[in-house]
């Protein structure tokens, strides 16, 4: 901790005291139960952005949920009688300021870097708005988290260092935060648990106004081998019985009496009661995350040490999971299941952000199946070698899917439209669909049975693509357009893409 005249510690402290005495007067009693009106009437803020969207997980109170039926066996595994830390706090620790650190840009005006991961696979590339000497966590994680209030997009790195050729990191995730959207099934972010850490750090500027209105992250050192909504992703730890997974989300007891603890106390407190805790990484036991600032008063934040396990509930939040991921794909949506499973690969990204879209009835173009078929192919990390721009003459190198569209022809999956060209802007039909699928999940030597005539009633024998719309049928990829008919020359939406490609390249 820092040094401090002492005096001067003492004024500041009854100045801090008397401003938060007064703002909790002058709403409410800290330690009253919220009413309907007072809990999660706006959504948390960051600079001009909010914190995700006021029904996110983060900012949703958890206090009508009902107890998780290992609510013991949970607490027991990370400590009932172990001790609480709030790991952030004002002054230095070890050399560094403690807790972890965030930092608010103009995108616009600050330069973007594409970031060099060593986990590439489950990163988002970027680029990376990262400022001159940005605000990094002290110690072995090195996060570094950027909200640029430009689109309200929120950056996080993690184990972020700085190199001759720009910024590498261990791994990165890109939020919108006007979204509810998570990671695809099985991704980490910069968290292990998958999930972002800025709407989880307790925060003095909300501390100052007497309310925080989310849920705060925090660790432990014995975690299990699977995770629960809204966690993505798995990083066992530990040996213990019963081990907690990613996700768990516990709160403090309602009859928790916290009207003796200083005023900066109480609103963490409450946060805890009303919001709850979400276990996000591997660490210390109950070690509860925030961000460093001056304001903080550690002798007060120490105030919140004897919190113990027991003092503590899991909650089964089942009944907040929710799955949908584009704004205009809804449950009822009669491709939703296809189409989050094809984000959920990591095949697509949709087709708009602020909020996340995926245009489901937008059709499909050449160019964009190219890079369909081959991440169906080859996996969602799938990057195909550079183009040479002498393949197609109106396919030039550099031009929007160039790299995939070449790639596609050396895998003999497309011989393009005629000419020497490939019309990428052009559309796909139904029936040019059937032979693109088909030859990318059998290769391009493939040859389908000879067709009937007899399955679909507007493809007679020797209609164009007879053979392979049959056999798409066959292997259950398609069952038509309705009415016994296929629709051979309707093109294909994006809708009727997420289901061709999870049946014929059995996306889980």
């Amino acid at each position: 901790m820092k040094n401090t005249n002492f005096i001067h510690d003492v004024f500041v402290r009854l100045v801090i005291s008397i401003v938060f005495l007064t703002s909790i007067n002058a709403t409410r009693m800290i330690d009253d139960p919220q009413s309907p009106a007072q809990v999660g009437e706006a959504a948390a803020t960051i600079g001009t952005c909010p914190t995700f969207p006021q029904d996110n997980y983060w900012n949703t109170p958890i206090t009508s949920l009902p107890v998780h039926p290992m609510s013991d066996a949970w607490i027991n595994a990370i400590g009932a009688a172990q001790g609480f830390h709030m790991d952030f706090g004002s002054g230095t620790w070890d050399g560094g300021p403690i807790g972890i650190p965030y930092n608010i840009v103009s995108g616009a005006a600050t330069t973007s870097y594409t970031v060099d991961f060593y986990y590439p696979d489950e990163s988002d590339p970027g680029p990376y708005p990262i400022p001159n000497n940005p605000n990094r966590e002290w110690g072995s994680d090195h996060h570094i988290l950027i909200v640029d209030t430009d689109d309200c997009t929120l950056y996080e790195l993690y184990d972020a260092s700085q190199t001759t050729n720009g910024w590498a990191a261990g791994s990165g995730a890109i939020w919108d935060l006007n979204s509810n959207a998570l990671r695809p099934d099985g991704w980490t972010s910069a968290d292990a648990a998958g999930l972002p850490i800025l709407p989880g750090l307790a925060r003095y500027e909300e501390v100052a106004t007497g309310i925080i209105e989310h849920a705060l992250r925090f660790t432990t050192d014995c975690t299990a081998d699977y995770y629960i909504w809204p966690a993505r992703h798995v990083a066992q730890s530990g040996s213990c019985a019963n081990p907690p997974p990613f996700g768990a989300r516990f709160r403090l007891k309602a009859d928790y009496d916290i009207s003796g603890f200083s005023p900066q106390a109480q609103v963490i407190l409450q946060a805890m009661k009303t919001y709850g805790i979400v276990l996000a990484d591997n660490g210390s036991p109950w070690y509860v995350s925030g961000a460093p600032n001056e304001s903080w008063d550690n002798d007060v934040l120490h105030e919140m040490d004897v919190l113990t396990g027991s003092s503590f509930e899991a909650v089964d939040t089942s009944g907040m999971m929710t799955t949908t991921t584009f704004a205009d794909v809804p449950e009822s949506h009669w491709a939703y299941p296809y189409i989050e499973q094809l984000y959920n690969a990591g095949i697509t990204g949709g087709c708009s952000t602020n909020p996340l879209m995926y245009c489901p009835d937008s059709t499909v173009t050449r160019a964009q199946m190219a890079i369909f078929i081959l991440r169906g192919i080859h996996g969602s990390t799938y990057v195909p070698p550079t183009a040479t721009g002498a393949v197609f003459g109106d396919v030039p190198a550099g031009s929007f899917a160039a790299d995939w569209i070449e790639q596609l022809a050396a895998e003999g999956v497309t011989a393009g439209c005629g000419g020497g060209n490939y019309c990428p802007d052009a559309t796909i039909t139904r029936a040019q669909m059937a032979i693109f699928l088909l030859r990318g999940e059998h290769g391009s030597a493939y040859t389908p049975p000879v067709g009937t005539g007899a399955v679909f009633g507007d493809v007679p024998t020797g209609s164009f693509a007879v053979d392979w719309i049959e056999q798409l049928a066959a292997e259950g990829i398609t069952s038509g357009c309705g009415g016994g008919n296929y629709c051979p020359n309707a093109n294909v939406t994006r809708a009727e893409m997420a289901v061709f490609l999870v049946r014929a390249f059995h996306l889980p």
